[in-house]
């Protein structure tokens, strides 16, 4: 069998170590030694497709993943959106890619058709995707789409029962769209369990008072006057002295749907080990895919 000169030997490791398979070294050097005989240079083409491209190819879309989170995240969103393509055009399948190009489709303030087409296509390819569903639920709620966007905010957390964005959204849907304080009380419960954010005492507080439970409501008024929310507390205040709505500071901002962009409605403030924004994060590996 033909041998591979040996002078070549250090250039081949190095390529094979470069795309991280360098168990690969005997196939490759049989395989050139042989085409280079036989002059059957189209062998060579074909190296890297039946050797190394399985791993090395999986390393490379993981970096471009990564890179188009970060690029995301320094609200580069065109170059986010081209490295999201890029790994589509390898991993067609790949459901975080479109879930990642509708949020920054979204941010660029581009079609939003078009941001719930790539959200629903990521569904469709992995239906336990739940950022999709989290992401869709935002999109329609901003709609002001109540109905769809209870159904993926539900559907989400079917998927992941502890997704405390979903909670909270859910919260405020039933207790200024769907009349249920206690229904929400429940939801607001157990967002706390991941932030302490002051708003969602303000709506525990709306809550306990929307449901005739008035000195759990008074409590939330000393809670956040305890955290110097003293704007929050006088507003709840407010609305229970005049037996008025749910005051959420948003009624001067947008017309006469505004109480459902409530105080507290959308991405909190992430904690380690539990993120509440919007999500492009990969779930999974690529190679489930």
């Amino acid at each position: 069998m033909p041998m591979l000169p040996k002078q070549l030997h250090p250039l081949l490791r190095k390529i094979t170590e470069r795309v991280k398979m360098p168990n690969c070294f005997d196939v490759v050097s049989r395989v050139i030694a042989r085409s280079v005989a036989t002059k059957q240079s189209f062998i060579l083409a074909f190296i890297f497709l039946f050797c190394t491209p399985a791993h090395a190819q999986t390393e490379n879309l993981k970096d471009v993943y990564e890179q188009a989170v970060s690029a995301y995240d320094k609200q580069q969103y065109e170059v986010a959106i081209d490295d999201y393509q890029k790994i589509l055009k390898v991993v067609p399948n790949f459901a975080p890619a479109y879930n990642g190009m509708a949020l920054a489709n979204q941010a660029d303030g581009g079609d939003e058709d078009k941001t719930i087409e790539y959200l629903k296509t990521a569904i469709g390819y992995d239906p336990k995707l739940t950022q999709a569903y989290d992401n869709l639920g935002r999109i329609y709620y901003g709609r002001q789409d109540m109905d769809h966007a209870e159904e993926y905010f539900e559907k989400a957390l079917k998927i992941d029962p502890t997704l405390a964005s979903a909670q909270l959204s859910l919260a405020w849907i039933n207790l200024l769209v769907r009349s249920k304080p206690e229904t929400a009380l429940k939801y607001f419960k157990e967002v706390l369990s991941v932030s302490q954010d002051p708003k969602i005492y303000f709506g525990m507080g709306s809550a306990y008072f929307a449901s005739n439970q008035r000195p759990q409501a008074l409590d939330m008024i000393t809670k956040l006057r305890d955290m110097g929310q003293d704007d929050l507390a006088s507003r709840l205040e407010t609305s229970m002295r005049e037996n008025a709505d749910v005051d959420t500071g948003t009624d001067s901002q947008a017309g006469g749907n505004a109480s459902s962009q409530a105080a507290g409605l959308g991405p909190l403030s992430p904690t380690p080990d539990k993120p509440t924004g919007m999500q492009a994060r990969l779930r999974g590996k690529l190679s489930d895919y």
